[in-house]
């Protein structure tokens, strides 16, 4: 079964939760569309060791802008992995690059067959119907893959004046959850893409620290154990 797996942040760190999410997957897909502004050297080097430290092969889909996701041939690889990671950066950029096209396409289509996604930072905040803006702590319009979520990302950076502000926009109804740099939730939905995912019970924390509220009171997520035979 396949796993949709939301991150603060720090997914390339294998010390973390969220950097260790895709361990065991026989190989990985990184997108980097959400983090174009940054140093692309530096990046590729960072996800080569996450890789080396994790014993998976990887290939990098190089998206930077929004030509890139509607060439189908960028995002062909994605069809071949069992993993998608997809990279931090700006939640802003994120949407208006990849909206309606080939390679969001592919994202949702490889966790349609089974693969296990992970979206992280401003990635996981994208793919709510409302999206966290990371330039000032508004909601705006994501990319509506769960509803009935809104996700906070990094949130240990975070005033408190913003906090409280982003904690007043949310719906009553919606389930809010707040995760610092390196934790990790997934999904126990069915289906776990384009689904009403409002209630604490269709989401599990894999680690770090998360925060969730619900009509303005904090409510518990069930946290992971593995397996016993």
């Amino acid at each position: 079964m396949s796993r949709v797996v939301l991150a603060g942040g720090r997914e390339l760190d294998v010390s973390t939760p969220a950097g260790r999410a895709l361990s065991g997957c026989g190989s990985v897909a990184v997108v980097t569309m959400a983090a174009a502004f940054r140093r692309p050297d530096a990046l590729l080097s960072r996800i080569g060791a996450w890789a080396r430290d994790l014993s998976v092969p990887h290939v990098v889909v190089s998206a930077v802008r929004r030509s890139d996701a509607l060439d189908p041939d960028v995002s062909g690889p994605i069809t071949d992995c069992d993993g998608v990671l997809v990279l931090d950066g700006s939640p802003a950029h994120f949407v208006s690059a990849v909206k309606a096209t080939p390679l969001l396409e592919a994202i949702v289509s490889a966790q349609r067959r089974g693969a296990d996604i992970v979206w992280s930072g401003a990635a996981a905040a994208a793919v709510c119907a409302s999206m966290v803006d990371d330039r000032g702590g508004a909601l705006t319009v994501g990319l509506g893959l769960h509803d009935g979520i809104v996700v906070a990302a990094g949130w240990e950076s975070w005033p408190r004046d913003r906090r409280r502000r982003l904690w007043r926009m949310v719906p009553e109804s919606v389930l809010f959850m707040a995760l610092e740099s390196g934790a990790a939730v997934h999904s126990t939905a069915e289906p776990p893409v384009l689904a009403s995912s409002s209630s604490p019970d269709d989401w599990t924390v894999l680690g770090g620290t998360v925060e969730a509220r619900r009509g303005g009171t904090t409510v518990a997520l069930e946290n992971w154990q593995p397996r016993t035979r």
